[in-house]
C-alpha cells in the first residue's frame, strides 16, 4: 500500500512553483515592468516568461508524480496539507502518504448526482481561452514589435511608436485578464458542485463520462446526459 500512496511532499514542491512562478511572472511582467527596466537594466519580459516557464514545471511535476492508483489518472488532490479527496475520474479517495492508510468511502452507485449546463462550460472555455491568447499574444507583440533604436536621435524618432505599442500591448493584456477573471468567476458560480460547494466540474468532460467532485465524491455530469436523473 506503501508505494501506491502519493507523496505530499511534491505536492507541496509543485505547489510552491506554481505559485511562486505566477507572481514572478505578474510582478516582472505587469506591475513592476517599468521600474525593472528602468532603474535595474533587468530584461522584465524575459523575466516574466520565466515566471510562467516555473508555474508550467509545477503542473508539469505534479503531473508527473502523481497518479491515481485506481484508475491511473494523473494531476489529482493537489493540496498542501491533507484532507479527504476523491479522483475525478474514478471517485476513488486518494491516499496520500500522510493520511490515514485507508478511508472509508460510499459506493459510487448510493452517491448523490448533479446535473451542469455544458453551454456554461464551453462559454468558460472560450473565456479562458481567448484570455490566454491576449495575454501571451500582448508578451510577444511587445518583444517582437516594439522598434529598436541604437542612438539618441533614433530613439527620439521612433518614440511615439514606441509608447503607442507599449500602451495597446498593456490595454491588451489587461484585457486578458480581465477575461480569465470573469471565467474564474463564472467557474465557481456555474461549475461548483451543489452538493459540497467546493469541488468544481471538469470543462473538458466527454459526453457519457462521469466526473465525480473532488471534495465530497459526488457524481456530476452535464445537461445533455440522459443516462442519469436530475437530483
Amino acid at each position: 500500500m506503501e508505494a501506491k500512496t502519493l507523496k505530499r511532499k511534491w505536492a507541496q514542491i509543485s505547489l510552491f512553483l506554481s505559485r511562486s512562478g505566477w507572481w514572478l511572472f505578474l510582478g516582472a511582467g505587469v506591475f513592476f515592468r517599468e521600474w525593472l527596466e528602468g532603474d535595474f537594466g533587468l530584461p522584465a519580459f524575459e523575466i516574466g516568461m520565466l515566471g510562467l516557464g516555473i508555474e508550467l514545471l509545477g503542473i508539469v511535476l505534479w503531473h508527473g508524480m502523481s497518479r491515481c492508483p485506481h484508475c491511473g489518472k494523473r494531476g489529482e488532490g493537489r493540496s498542501w496539507v491533507y484532507r479527504k479527496m476523491y479522483c475525478s475520474r474514478c471517485g476513488h479517495v486518494l491516499p496520500f502518504d500522510d493520511g490515514p492508510l485507508s478511508e472509508a468511502e460510499t459506493p459510487p452507485d448510493q452517491r448523490q448526482r448533479f446535473r451542469l449546463k455544458r453551454s456554461r462550460a464551453r462559454l468558460i472555455s472560450v473565456l479562458g481561452l481567448a484570455g490566454l491568447a491576449f495575454v501571451v499574444g500582448s508578451a510577444l507583440a511587445v518583444h517582437l514589435m516594439m522598434p529598436s533604436f541604437r542612438t539618441e536621435d533614433e530613439l527620439w524618432a521612433v518614440m511615439e511608436t514606441i509608447w503607442a505599442v507599449r500602451d495597446i500591448c498593456v490595454y491588451v493584456g489587461l484585457a486578458g485578464m480581465a477575461l480569465w477573471g470573469i471565467a474564474w468567476i463564472l467557474t465557481r458560480r456555474w461549475l461548483r458542485c451543489p452538493g459540497c460547494g467546493q469541488g468544481l466540474a471538469v470543462l473538458w468532460q466527454g459526453r457519457g463520462q462521469i466526473c465525480w467532485c473532488g471534495r465530497c465524491g459526488a457524481a456530476q455530469v452535464f445537461e445533455d446526459e440522459l443516462e442519469y436523473e436530475k437530483t
